[in-house]
């Protein structure tokens, strides 16, 4: 945006329905088909799952499944992030122009106030709104933020971490990191999963607090890695590579996951019961086969469909 210096937005629009919606789209069908599969193997019966409904449907072709408790991750496995990324994608053109005339410490107390309302919202969400509608029997318990819950996965409680975004790419030119603010990052990312993963600390709003710390220290490491002028090794150039396909990646992982946890499961998990290690084999074959699958989607989906946005803006 920056670069563009576009005047109106409909541009920004545009670029990110095509950058986003073909690629989804085609996770809606390959999801349904691979459920119906699923189901036929399992009860030798040919039907749609129940849980694929009209209006589920629509707010995935419209991204509006963020919004619905019940709808918001079903229809593609993982849909609640592209769903959070779209509500961000409405309302960053007018974050954008905050973000244009502030300086690093007055976003900062914006991103500050920001995330103080988005906590607040969520206390008064979970706390009295959630309580009363259970209490009347008008709604079931919804899993709050520490389960991937429907609030941990709304903007609402996302917000903060895409302004944490924005206020690394304001230190991207400016500010050389310190060995000591790495180790700092490091300790972040330690205590974020510690919250995700702890069975004996969790207050409700670990879903809050973890996001946020994961996210000061991938903007610290961000910054360190935007003053390296070259990447010359192997492993930074995949890593690069993995980059550029990473939406094909996150929407076929699930699929993959679910079908080579299936075959080792049968097999080679059989004699090998140490559980650290299917851990480290499961996610290293599934990293191989997906970057593999999501190169040659890339290449006949997503960049067919990122020109396509481009002649259409022309």
């Amino acid at each position: 945006m920056s670069e563009r210096k576009e005047a109106k937005p409909i541009n920004f629009y545009i670029r990110r329905f095509f950058r986003i919606a073909p690629m989804y789209y085609f996770g809606v069908v390959l999801y349904l088909l691979f459920r119906i599969s699923k189901n036929y193997y399992k009860t030798n019966e040919l039907n749609i799952p129940a849980e694929y409904n009209t209006l589920g449907v629509i707010e995935n072709l419209i991204f509006l499944q963020g919004f619905h408790p019940k709808n918001y991750n079903y229809v593609v496995p993982g849909g609640w992030s592209i769903a959070t990324e779209v509500s961000f994608y409405a309302i960053f053109p007018i974050l954008f122009a905050i973000h244009s005339k502030l300086t690093f410490n007055s976003f900062l107390k914006f991103t500050l106030l920001v995330t103080s309302i988005s906590f607040i919202s969520q206390l008064v969400a979970i706390e009295i709104i959630q309580a009363w509608l259970v209490e009347k029997e008008m709604l079931k318990s919804i899993e709050v933020n520490d389960k991937f819950g429907f609030m941990y996965c709304s903007i609402v409680n996302q917000i903060s971490v895409f302004l944490i975004g924005m206020l690394t790419f304001k230190k991207l030119k400016d500010t050389t990191i310190s060995n000591y603010t790495l180790l700092f990052a490091a300790l972040l990312c330690c205590v974020s999963c510690y919250l995700l993963n702890t069975t004996t600390f969790k207050t409700g709003y670990n879903g809050f607090i973890y996001p946020i710390l994961s996210a000061i220290a991938f903007g610290i490491f961000t910054i360190k890695l935007s003053s390296i002028k070259s990447f010359k090794s192997v492993v930074p150039k995949y890593l690069i590579n993995i980059g550029q396909v990473s939406l094909s990646m996150y929407l076929l992982h699930f699929i993959f996951l679910d079908i080579i946890n299936f075959i080792y499961k049968k097999t080679l998990f059989k004699t090998l019961p140490n559980p650290e290690l299917q851990l480290i084999i499961l996610f290293s074959t599934l990293v191989a086969i997906t970057y593999f699958a999501a190169k040659l989607s890339y290449k006949k989906l997503e960049k067919p469909a990122i020109n396509l946005g481009k002649r259409f803006i022309r």
